[in-house]
């Protein structure tokens, strides 16, 4: 672990929180993530954005799994990178999908390549870290269920449907693997198999579903965020 500092602690939307450290290391991307410990925590922080010039790497986290009394130039340790880096090809139509720690690293993947992603589906226990909004973007297997979009998403040319636990206008009640086992059986076939499935999440959570939906779509990628330390 390598000491460092909070250069940012910033609570967003539901109570999640976007949090900046101090990162001089290689340049990260979506699909990797680091251990940090903080205030005597210590929690998974996937990477959502970073600029090593700048010397920063920025994630975002539910308030929940955060420690009381952070505040820019808090301290702490950070580890080396974890995980792979996604990478994308130009031929790729893009299924992605992140739950609770995996919806930054969603996010940001979808803002990198919006001409490649079909759809981004978001959900968990803990909100979302952004505005809900009607979306423009009709979803033909979903209408009747979810048609809600994210607003940074939806400026990004993006089309994104949420499912949460809780009753909000325009999204699905109940998980998100629910939301996409929808999307997957009311999609013709022909389409499924052109899809390249990425999906973020805690490992407990996506580990029961990865034989059925692999056989549904022309590929998947599982990147499986540790719930807590091992």
């Amino acid at each position: 672990m390598t000491p460092a500092r909070l250069i940012d602690a910033t609570p967003v939307t539901d109570d999640w929180w976007l949090i900046r450290i101090e990162w001089t290391a290689e340049s990260p991307a979506p699909g990797q993530w680091l251990w940090l410990d903080l205030n005597g925590q210590r929690c998974c922080l996937p990477v959502r954005d970073a600029d090593t010039g700048e010397g920063w790497l920025a994630g975002i986290l539910p308030g929940a799994q955060l420690p009381a009394g952070i505040r820019p130039g808090t301290p702490v340790a950070v580890s080396s990178l974890q995980g792979r880096p996604i990478q994308t090809n130009a031929n790729d139509r893009l299924l992605i999908l992140g739950e609770d720690l995996g919806v930054g690293p969603a996010i940001a993947l979808a803002e990198r390549h919006p001409d490649q992603t079909r759809l981004v589906l978001l959900g968990g226990e803990h909100g979302l870290p952004g505005r809900l909004v009607p979306s423009r973007f009709f979803i033909p297997a979903l209408a009747d269920v979810a048609i809600a979009g994210l607003a940074s998403l939806e400026q990004a040319g993006v089309p994104a449907r949420v499912a949460l636990n809780d009753d909000r206008p325009g999204v699905h009640e109940g998980g998100v693997l629910n939301l996409l086992g929808r999307y997957l059986s009311d999609t013709p076939e022909e389409t499924r198999q052109t899809l390249r499935l990425i999906a973020f999440g805690p490992w407990h959570s996506l580990h029961p579903f990865r034989n059925g939906v692999a056989a549904t779509v022309n590929s998947v990628e599982w990147v499986e965020l540790p719930a807590k330390p091992a």
